[in-house]
């Protein structure tokens, strides 16, 4: 899979698919600098994050838009499955959630500037290192609108209900793997993603 280089439409693009379809939360940011590469890092790992998570749609699962994303918002139902790996716990609470698959399902307002009124939920089926189920967890989307170039400002956030987790804020970073620069022209239907999940 190519990943592209982000132009500023992509990311306006970009922030609008992840606020709509990740109504619990985002997925990574572009290329930081050295010192905000630390900071960042320092920040992730702080005993204050419960869990931290490498987060990517797999391989042939893309986030999907029914109907397509285009210039003019409109109600979107949006569906994912995202793959949750390399999980680590700061704080040491949570040793057995090593990986996981996320799913949401939802609908937003949204169009390739921005989007609002996001309503949906996750749910989280967890692994331990060996690979056994070790619960599951649900997540309740966080509304708030979302209008910008700036790709950190698709951050949204979610509070875990149910299971593994419960009462922590899962937040996130992420960047496209696929071209959504053809959004305004064509809409966009389909997108991959990869970047970092976190829960405090």
């Amino acid at each position: 899979m190519n990943i592209t280089t982000p132009t500023p439409s992509t990311w306006r693009t970009w922030t609008a698919a992840t606020a709509v379809l990740l109504t619990t939360a985002t997925l990574t940011a572009p290329a930081a600098t050295p010192a905000a590469a630390r900071t960042t890092a320092i920040a992730a790992n702080t005993p204050h994050t419960a869990l931290s998570c490498r987060a990517a749609t797999p391989p042939g699962r893309p986030l999907t838009f029914t109907p397509a994303l285009t210039l003019s918002q409109r109600t979107t139902r949006i569906t994912a499955t995202l793959r949750l790996t390399g999980c680590t716990t700061p704080n040491g609470h949570h040793p057995q959630l090593r990986s996981a698959t996320l799913t949401l399902d939802g609908t937003a307002r949204a169009g390739c500037s921005g989007a609002s009124t996001p309503d949906g939920s996750a749910r989280i089926t967890w692994y331990n290192a060996q690979g056994h189920h070790t619960g599951t967890s649900t997540v309740q989307s966080t509304p708030r609108f979302v209008s910008s170039y700036n790709p950190g400002d698709a951050l949204l956030s979610g509070r875990v209900t149910q299971g593994p987790l419960h009462g922590t804020r899962m937040t996130g970073t992420a960047t496209p793997t696929s071209d959504v620069s053809g959004c305004a022209a064509h809409g966009l239907r389909t997108l991959s993603a990869t970047g970092t999940l976190k829960f405090q």
